[in-house]
């Protein structure tokens, strides 16, 4: 159980059954009413794509700010710097001081929430992130080309916000009523935590392209994160049919996480700069008790080295067929189904499959 047995011991390869299921849901509902007069004061609305538990949605997002930009013949100028842009209790937005758009020019708009993790650097570089915490979920929105109509109602600005970070949630289970599976610690290795955001081009508002959607590079410092660290013999997890995400307790992290969108390798059995969740347990038969695994016919490499319960280490690739990178703006759920090893029988593959944006969910068994 100790910490140092789940970072050495990540490698063993798994019985797996892949599937996966998309779905995609708005939150376009609950728009914030814009006031519409007729004056040329340069107003604010905002809503985001998608509405999950944790997420920035529509409902829940108060405050943004913004950079906005002229066009002039020697490049863009500076015209509103990173100004706070709030919610008030009559379901407005509001900045202060108040601007007003510019005769005979257009202006560049761009936005961004939580209102720290742009900051002076502005949105015309590249902006350095660092999401080891994996607990902020950060957007972003474009518009570009406005201009305010004088004496027209609607001189307003819409964004609607995107999401700049993957969405990660891993579950377990046992599907076999037969097995009994004692989980001890759970891990996930290699995960790329700092990089650098480009905003899009275009105006996320239209649909998903490589102009509309921003980009990340330079992704690097790997981590291992400890998802479950059993401390105590009564902190172990037994599985059951039912998936559970795995609970922050102790020194896990556990939860639900937001991650660098990155590239996902699997090819070296956990070498390398492999990425893969390791799963310390051991499996046992329900009727007798007996230990079926591991068992004489593990190889060294898959043993959890000084473990007091004498656990084997599974590993479960993040990559699958179907997809081998995170996107950003994507909620992946892995569903790990452990009921047997190779060294307990035959290895079976289910096919892959991915639907459309925006949850992947994948279940190994």
């Amino acid at each position: 159980m100790k910490k140092r047995n789940l970072l050495m011991a990540l490698s063993v390869t798994a019985v797996t059954v892949i599937t996966a299921t998309a779905v995609s849901c708005s939150d376009d509902d609950d728009v914030p009413y814009v006031n519409t007069s007729s004056d040329n004061a340069i107003r604010f609305a905002a809503g985001t794509e998608f509405s999950r538990a944790g997420d920035i949605t529509t409902n829940n997002l108060t405050e943004f700010n913004v950079y906005a930009y002229t066009d002039e013949s020697s490049g863009p100028n500076l015209f509103m710097n990173n100004v706070t842009v709030s919610k008030t209790g009559t379901n407005t937005w509001t900045y202060s001081p108040l601007q007003y758009w510019p005769a005979n020019e257009s202006v560049d708009f761009y936005a961004y929430a939580p209102t720290t993790w742009v900051g002076e650097t502005g949105p015309l570089l590249p902006i350095a992130y660092d999401a080891i915490t994996g607990d902020e979920d950060i957007v972003y929105a474009v518009i570009p080309d406005q201009k305010g109509n004088t004496g027209q109602p609607n001189a307003q600005v819409i964004f609607n916000f995107r999401h700049a970070l993957s969405k990660l949630t891993i579950k377990l289970s046992s599907s076999d009523a037969k097995l009994k599976v004692v989980v001890t610690n759970v891990a996930m290795s290699n995960i790329m935590t700092k990089g650098n955001f480009n905003f899009p081009s275009a105006s996320t508002a239209d649909p998903a392209s490589p102009e509309t959607v921003g980009t990340w590079t330079d992704q690097n410092t790997p981590y291992s994160y400890i998802l479950h660290w059993s401390q105590a013999l009564s902190e172990m997890l037994t599985l059951t049919q039912t998936p559970t995400v795995i609970a922050a307790s102790g020194m896990g992290r556990g939860g639900t996480m937001f991650v660098l969108p990155q590239p996902l390798t699997y090819r070296s059995n956990g070498n390398g700069n492999d990425t893969y969740i390791a799963v310390q347990c051991s499996i046992s038969d329900v009727a007798s008790g007996e230990k079926l695994w591991p068992n004489e016919n593990t190889p060294k490499d898959d043993l959890a080295q000084g473990s007091t319960t004498g656990d084997g280490i599974l590993r479960f690739p993040l990559s699958t067929s179907k997809y081998s990178e995170w996107q950003p703006g994507c909620h992946y759920i892995y569903n790990l189904v452990i009921n047997s090893n190779d060294d307990m029988g035959a290895i079976e593959f289910g096919t892959p499959s991915v639907d459309t944006f925006i949850d992947v969910e994948t279940s190994y068994q």
